[in-house]
C-alpha cells in the first residue's frame, strides 16, 4: 500500500456512537472528513469490509488508520484483533489506535501486544488527532 505523503489519508472507525469526533469543532471541512471517515457501529461490520477489499484485491482501498473502541458489542477484543491480523497476513498494515474509556491495563497489555496496534488512547479523543491523520502527518506512536 503506496500512498503519496501528500495524499489525505482514509479512516475506519469502529464505535456503537458516531459522535466520538466531534467534527464541527475541527478545523477540516464536514466534507472532507465525510470523503475520508468510514464509521461501522459494530466491529463485524469493519472485518467484513476488510475481508471484501481483500477478496476483490483492492488493498489499496484499506484504511490508513483504524479506530476501534475496545468496547464491541458484537465480540471479545481478542477475537477482533486475531481477526485483524488474519486478514491484514503479511501485507503492510493500517496503523491501529485501539480507544477506550477506561485505563484497564489488563486491556490495554492485550492490545499492544499485535504489532499493528499502534496506540492505545483513553477518550475522549481530541479532534485534532482525526484531523492530523486525514492530513497524513506523522504521529508518534512510540513507544511501541
Amino acid at each position: 500500500m503506496i500512498r503519496k505523503s501528500n495524499e489525505l489519508k482514509k479512516i475506519a472507525i469502529v464505535d456503537g456512537s458516531s459522535d466520538l469526533f466531534r467534527v464541527e469543532e475541527g478545523r477540516l471541512k464536514k466534507e472532507t472528513v465525510k470523503n475520508q471517515v468510514q464509521y461501522f457501529k459494530k466491529a463485524a461490520g469493519l472485518l467484513n469490509y476488510l475481508r471484501g477489499l481483500k477478496q476483490d484485491r483492492l488493498t489499496d482501498q484499506f484504511p490508513d488508520y483504524i479506530l476501534v473502541d475496545i468496547q464491541f458489542k458484537d465480540m471479545k477484543a481478542a477475537s477482533f484483533l486475531d481477526s485483524i491480523e488474519q486478514i491484514l497476513g503479511k501485507m503492510e498494515a493500517p496503523e491501529v489506535f485501539i480507544l477506550s474509556s477506561s485505563a484497564s491495563k489488563k486491556k490495554r497489555d492485550l492490545a499492544m501486544q499485535y504489532p499493528f496496534v499502534s496506540a492505545y488512547l483513553e477518550k475522549p479523543v481530541p479532534v485534532d488527532l482525526l484531523e492530523l491523520l486525514i492530513a497524513g502527518n506523522d504521529v508518534d506512536n512510540s513507544p511501541h
